[in-house]
């Protein structure tokens, strides 16, 4: 049963619909897109029908009714302690209207109890907490709860972080008890659709995970678990995107490295070639033929190091048994047909540890590569200085032992 507005009515609680009403238009506040006027009849309509359904007294229905109307109106006067703003008003409305003290007490401590932490120990309360848990959590969720956010933005100034909203959401759904007979019939099984549909659309760790013994996982299957089982921010798309820009850069900057070293190399070789071929060198001072070997060999030696630096190589992740292949380099899937690829691409992308796990793998041998080259170009470098300086120093001492 859905209502958007009571219609049992007594004088006092036509006087505070229409006390409410005023209130809400001169205190307005455009931040208050959830708690509203909208909100408190809502809430109202749905008390009379829980009332009416579980057949109270109309004694229990109009204290109900009177706290629903006032249940959200301290957020007019005080967003960090509403309930007891809202309280104070009502306390305020009924003293005017000459209400007895003990029926201001009831509604008081109707929403106090139905709004507080503390379990509602009335049946007034009991409604109302039942009223409030099914308009917003359950007939009109799919609408309220973005409203709830914004509002909760634009009252601190800043945004919600998703995964704490979604951990408050939660939080939440799990909260909301109720109490009637009528709304453990028409509410409870929605409530509890609601929280199966949230666990079903967010992957979530299980809620009775610590309550069963721990399995062995396999080095693969357990390192990405945690980070495929919340949303993708931008911190995790930038961790990528800089370290696949990272390695591509370097790599590049030592291809050119060794493309400098192999064109330098080439051309001193050949001089050297030269040298040792020209006759009248040699024949002049034989002792020059030493540096000229000399500078041939470590010329060589630097040359094939930069070649083995810049030599293309492609590496092979072989998946262990029951994985698919990393579709992430084509290394790894030039052996499979269109139709595996296509597959292997699908599967990774609807599973986070596999994409996460695979793009992290990628990074891991583009490491190795890198290092590989660096080192070569290392041995290429370190060569090519100890040979010119080697023969360099046995030019001069050929020229000097050759006078």
């Amino acid at each position: 049963m859905k209502k958007s507005e009571p219609t049992f009515s007594t004088p006092l609680l036509a006087a505070a619909q229409q006390h409410v009403l005023h209130l809400w238009n001169e205190q307005h506040d455009a931040r208050l897109v959830f708690h509203n006027y909208a909100q408190a009849a809502g809430v109202a309509g749905l008390v009379e029908a829980l009332t009416s359904a579980e057949t109270l007294p109309e004694s229990v229905a109009e204290i109900a009714l009177l706290a629903s109307w006032f249940h959200n109106v301290g957020y007019l006067y005080d967003t960090a302690r509403p309930v007891e703003a809202g309280a104070i008003r009502a306390e305020f409305f009924l003293v005017e209207q000459g209400s007895e003290p003990e029926k201001v007490r009831q509604v008081r401590q109707c929403i106090a109890a139905a709004l507080g932490d503390v379990r509602p120990e009335t049946t007034e309360a009991r409604v109302l907490s039942d009223a409030l848990h099914a308009y917003d959590w359950v007939e009109n969720y799919e609408t309220r709860t973005p409203l709830l956010r914004l509002e909760r933005e634009l009252l601190s100034g800043h945004g919600v972080n998703e995964a704490e909203w979604q951990r408050q959401v939660d939080e939440q759904l799990r909260k909301c008890v109720f109490f009637t007979a009528f709304a453990k019939t028409n509410y409870e099984p929605a409530l509890a659709l609601r929280l199966l549909e949230r666990r079903n659309a967010l992957p979530a760790a299980p809620t009775t995970e610590h309550l069963e013994p721990k399995k062995p996982k396999s080095a693969g299957t357990e390192r990405f678990d945690r980070l495929a089982r919340r949303p993708l921010r931008s911190s995790i798309q930038t961790y990528f995107r800089a370290n696949y820009g990272n390695h591509i850069r370097l790599s590049a900057i030592a291809d050119n490295k060794a493309h400098i070293m192999i064109s330098v190399n080439s051309i001193l070789l050949s001089v050297a070639i030269s040298l040792l071929t020209y006759q009248s060198l040699t024949n002049r001072n034989p002792l020059y033929v030493l540096p000229i070997i000399m500078f041939l060999v470590t010329s060589l030696a630097s040359l094939t190091f930069a070649v083995l630096s810049s030599r293309p190589r492609v590496t092979n992740f072989v998946p262990v048994s029951g994985q698919a292949a990393n579709p992430v380099f084509f290394g790894n899937f030039v052996h499979l047909t269109l139709e595996q690829y296509e597959a292997a691409t699908d599967a990774m992308l609807r599973d986070g540890r596999l994409l996460f796990g695979n793009m992290a793998r990628d990074l891991y041998f583009l490491g190795q590569v890198l290092d590989k080259k660096y080192r070569l170009l290392t041995y290429s470098y370190t060569v090519f200085m100890m040979g010119f300086v080697a023969t360099v120093g046995a030019f001069i001492g050929a020229y000097f032992l050759g006078e």
